[in-house]
C-alpha cells in the first residue's frame, strides 16, 4: 500500500508471515521458499484490499449503468489492469505495493473501459470526471513500480 517495511526472514518449522507497523516477519522452512511464500501472501492481501478499494468505486459507476462481472487477479508483465470484452476486470497483484490512490486510478481506468472500450476522447473525459488527478497517480505508479 505504498509504504516501505523491513523484511525479516527467519528459518522455522513451518512457513508463516507476521505483519506489523514496521516490519514483515517471514518464517520459512528453508530460504528457497521465501520468495514464493511472500508472493502468495501479497496475493492474499491484494484480494482483500482490492475488494475494499473497488467496492465504493463500483457503486459510484452504477450511475453509468455498468458493473464489472468480476474482479480477477493475474500477474501481468506490462500492465496494471485490464478489462475483458465481457466485463471482467483483471488487476495485477503487484499493485498491492502501490499507494491506495494508484490502485483507485487503475480500478477507475478499467471501470471507464466498461463504458468506452478504447482510449478515445470520451474515455479520457469520463476518466477525468471520475478522478480529476488521475495523471498524477498514473505517473506515480509508473515511477514507483515500473
Amino acid at each position: 500500500m505504498g509504504r516501505l517495511y523491513k523484511l525479516k526472514v527467519i528459518k522455522a518449522k513451518r512457513s508463516d508471515i507476521h505483519f506489523s507497523a514496521r516490519e514483515i516477519l517471514l518464517k520459512v522452512i528453508d530460504g528457497s521458499s521465501a520468495k514464493s511464500v511472500l508472493t502468495m501472501w501479497y496475493k492474499e492481501r491484494a484480494k482483500v484490499k482490492f475488494a475494499e478499494i473497488a467496492e465504493p468505486l463500483i457503486e459510484r459507476f452504477k450511475k453509468h449503468k455498468v458493473e464489472p462481472k468480476s474482479i480477477w487477479l493475474q500477474e501481468m508483465n506490462r500492465r496494471w489492469g485490464s478489462c475483458t470484452p465481457k466485463g471482467k476486470i483483471i488487476l495485477n497483484p503487484e499493485l498491492i505495493k502501490a499507494p491506495k490512490a494508484c490502485i483507485e486510478y487503475v480500478v477507475i481506468h478499467e471501470l471507464c473501459h466498461l463504458i468506452h472500450k478504447n482510449h478515445t476522447k470520451k474515455f479520457f473525459e469520463l476518466h477525468a470526471k471520475e478522478m480529476p488527478d488521475w495523471e498524477r497517480w498514473k505517473n506515480k505508479l509508473e515511477n514507483l513500480l515500473a
